[in-house]
This record gives structure tokens, sequence and C-alpha cells, in this order.
């Protein structure tokens, strides 16, 4: 018989044998438990149920200090569909842009792993022993829903998350999940309802400091007439004869008119007025402006009061009937309501 052919019979008879053997080992002795280590399933699949603009209610936990302290923050839609409130205080003007945000991250939080039958202990691994981050929400379709947020796993863009009521099962869901979630009410503040008009809108701005009124109007320059008439602002105090402004101070009205949008907002509470200067003898300011509501002109008056100055030289405000502290650019104002007629009048 061939050598090399004579070896493999060998060792095909050794392997045969250890084959056998290994067989009646295991015959003998009991499997193992199955293992604790949870299991892992890798097939991606969306873990929410949110339809197309369905969300009618949200709430979550917001960490602002990062130390475990977390607020609630509680926000309903109005049973039309239309506007948002917010629970803490109805008065808060809420836009409806960044909930529909909110709805998307919800309808979008793609889970690409199981994690199950996890152990309380493990749950530390995951940052979800004692999770402060917690998202409820209420969709027209899906219903009720809740998950809470654990450890972000920056290796591979995961969040870990367990649907409240089984903490058994960690989901790692992709994407940016939780950012959204991590910002102040005030990032929620719309500025819709805010007056936004063109210069050549406005009818009158009015400044009041305890016994002075400037009243500031916009209107044509002497003799000219037409469309195409110059404009400028002529200013009056306590109710004397109105005074043409020099260029340079109306053109930064103009400006500041023309840019109330207001970025910023600091408070959605009166109480923080003492801390932005709302609550002394301020400033009111009156803006009376032009608008075109269901194809007719109309004119509209919108309040605010000035408080301190920042250092940049902007005044914080509140928009009558809100409880909103906003920033308000208006170094200009100081400069129209306390000048005498010879600094900010135009020269003759």
């Amino acid at each position: 018989m061939d050598k090399k052919l004579r070896n493999l019979l060998i060792l095909a008879g050794i392997l045969a044998v250890l084959c056998v053997g290994y067989a009646a080992v295991g015959m003998l002795i009991p499997r193992e438990p199955i293992d604790t280590e949870p299991e892992t399933e890798a097939e991606a699949f969306y873990l929410f149920h949110v339809t197309e603009d369905g969300l009618t209610s949200l709430s979550f936990t917001y960490d602002h200090a990062g130390d475990g302290t977390a607020e609630f923050w509680d926000f309903l839609r109005s049973e039309a569909g239309g506007s948002w409130a917010w629970r803490g205080n109805a008065d808060v003007p809420l836009g409806n842009a960044v909930f529909y945000n909110h709805a998307t991250v919800l309808a979008s939080a793609m889970a690409v792993k199981v994690l199950r039958n996890v152990t309380p202990d493990r749950l530390e691994t995951y940052g979800l022993a004692t999770p402060c981050k917690t998202v409820y929400f209420t969709d027209a379709v899906g219903g009720e829903q809740s998950f809470c947020v654990g450890a972000y796993n920056a290796y591979n863009g995961t969040y870990c998350v367990y649907i409240n009521g089984d903490p058994t099962t960690v989901y790692l869901v992709e994407g940016n999940l939780y950012d959204p979630f991590e910002q102040p009410i005030e990032s929620f503040v719309t500025y819709d309802d805010l007056p936004s008009c063109k210069p050549e809108a406005v009818v009158s701005l009015t400044l009041t400091q305890g016994d002075r009124t400037v009243v500031l109007t916009r209107g044509a320059a002497e003799g000219e007439t037409g469309i195409d008439a110059k404009m400028v602002w002529r200013r009056s105090v306590n109710g004397g004869e109105a005074v043409e402004l020099a260029a340079e101070w109306g053109d930064s009205l103009e400006r500041l008119v023309g840019d109330m949008d207001y970025l910023t907002c600091y408070s959605v509470s009166v109480t923080d007025f003492p801390a932005y200067g709302l609550d002394k003898d301020t400033t009111r300011m009156t803006l009376v402006y032009r608008q075109t509501v269901g194809g007719a002109e109309v004119e509209r008056a919108f309040e605010l009061t000035l408080g301190s100055i920042d250092k940049y030289g902007y005044y914080y405000a509140n928009p009558e009937g809100t409880p909103l502290t906003m920033l308000l650019g208006g170094a200009v104002f100081h400069k129209v309501m306390t000048g005498a007629d010879g600094d900010v009048s135009a020269a003759p």
C-alpha cells in the first residue's frame, strides 16, 4: 500500500475515535446553564411608532447642570392640533417647528442592536441604573410611549435605551437621539407673534420714562410727495413741536425696527424680572405699525418694557402680556430718549 495513503487512513481512524469519545463525554457531563450575558440581534428596526405630524404630547427631563438634578418639561398640543402649550405656564408662546423636529427625531430612532436578559447590575454599564434622561410622548396613532436614555457610545454612535417598564431589554439606538431634548424651555419660545415689520410699515414709536414721553414718527420729508418721497424720522418731547432727527439716528431706528426678530430669550418667568431691571421705573416702548390682514391694511400696536442695558449696550425687554425677558438691540434708544434737540436733530 502506498505509504502516504496508509498515513492518511491512520489519521482518519484516530480522528474517528476522538469524535466518538467526545460525544460520549458530552452525554455524561450536563450542559452549562444559559449564558447570563445579553443575547444580541443585529437586524435594525424603528423603535417607536410616530406618525407624521401626529405628536400630541411631549414630556422629558432636562439635566441642565449635568449633575443629575433634572427639571421636567411637560407640553401638550391643543385638540385642534394647531398650537402647543407648556403646562408650567400657558402664557409662554411656543412655536410648532421645534415640536415637529422632536417628532422627526422620535420617528427616525433606529435600533441597530438588542441586548436581552440584561441584569440589574449590568444597567450601570449602559448608564441606565439611575437614568435622569426620560422621554414621554403620545402619538395620535401610536399612543402613549416612553423610554429612558443612558450612555452614549461615541465609538459606534449609539445611545443605550430601554422602554419604560422593561429594563431587561436594552436597545442600541443610532443617530442623534437625545441632543434635541437637551435644551431649556427658552429654546421653545416662538417670536412669530412679536412684530417684525419693515421700516416703511412703522407709524410711530413712543418711549415713556417717568414724566418724559418721546414720540418718534416716520413720514415724508418736507416738500416730498408721492411713493418715491424721501422719508425722515421726527421727534416730539412731551407733546412739543416735532423736530426732524439727524439721518444717522433715523437710519439706526430703521435698522432697529426692521430687525425685531428677537434672537435671544433669557427667561420665561416674571420672578426673574428684577435680575434684568424690569421691576423698576423703566422705559416703556410702544410701536404702532401697519399690517395687511385679509387684504386690508390695519394698524397694530405692540408694547415693550425696557429694563437694564447689558455690557454691549443692548436692552433687556419684556413684550407686553408675556412673562418673557428678551434681548433687544437698541442703544440708540438712550440717545434719542435723553438727548437734547440739538444733539439728535437734523442740521438746520
